[in-house]
């Protein structure tokens, strides 16, 4: 698990934008094939954002899992804010501090880690390392949200994240402990129909060692890429 820090290693990002393409043009269809014809896929928010990868050490370090954590700017906004227009009022009644939340956006995984094709962009199960390695919390999903969560606390300044979830992530995540409070009841088309949900950290974490100590402990473990 990495983040990766603006201006080195151009490398990981290409990596990440070739993955993104990958999923989100060839694989579900959210985005057309013909906006990207280098095979990269890239927005005017990937400027204002942290970005975070997973990678299997037993495999060259291929990128196999990527996110991004989008900070808010005057000019840019949030890109939910592009589908739903009241996000911003919404974040201003429940008193979430613009310059430091960040929208959780662009999440994948590579194919080849998700178990089963119905799985959609996650999957559910997890997956080995490859070989002999094999991880005692091994959902790739867990791993980035914990790195986003360690670099959100510990560096970046970010203290609440929002996000639009379909209702399968949303239960995927809160059977992880990964629990975010429904801002809206209304659903939005945002490359599907999802919901807005958000939290400030410590809120995710009281709520992660409530539900689910194990992996609040594993929340909290330092890791080499924090």
């Amino acid at each position: 698990m990495k983040r990766l820090i603006k201006g080195e290693n151009s490398q990981d990002y290409d990596a990440m934008h070739r993955l993104r393409y990958q999923v989100f043009c060839n694989e579900v269809h959210f985005l057309s094939p013909d906006q990207y014809p280098a095979g990269l896929e890239i927005d005017d928010f990937d400027a204002v954002s942290e970005h975070f990868l997973a990678t299997n050490a037993s495999a060259n370090d291929d990128v196999i899992g990527t996110v991004r954590l989008v900070r808010w700017s005057e000019r840019r906004s949030f890109p939910t804010a592009r589908h739903f227009g009241s996000l911003l009022e919404q974040l201003d009644r429940l008193e979430f501090p613009l310059h430091s939340t960040a929208e959780i956006s662009r999440l994948c995984i590579s194919k080849q880690y998700r178990k089963r094709v119905k799985d959609g962009l996650l999957g559910l199960d997890g997956y080995e390392g490859g070989g002999d390695r094999r991880r005692r919390y091994p959902e790739v999903i867990l791993e980035l949200f914990k790195v986003m969560y360690l670099a959100s606390r510990f560096d970046l300044g970010i203290t609440h994240w929002i996000a639009t979830f379909e209702d399968s992530l949303y239960r995927l995540l809160n059977r992880y402990g990964v629990h975010l409070e429904l801002l809206s009841a209304e659903e939005i088309d945002y490359y599907g129909k999802v919901r807005i949900y958000g939290a400030s950290i410590p809120q995710i974490l009281e709520a992660m060692k409530m539900r689910r100590s194990e992996f609040y402990a594993f929340f909290c473990e330092p890791t080499d890429h924090s």
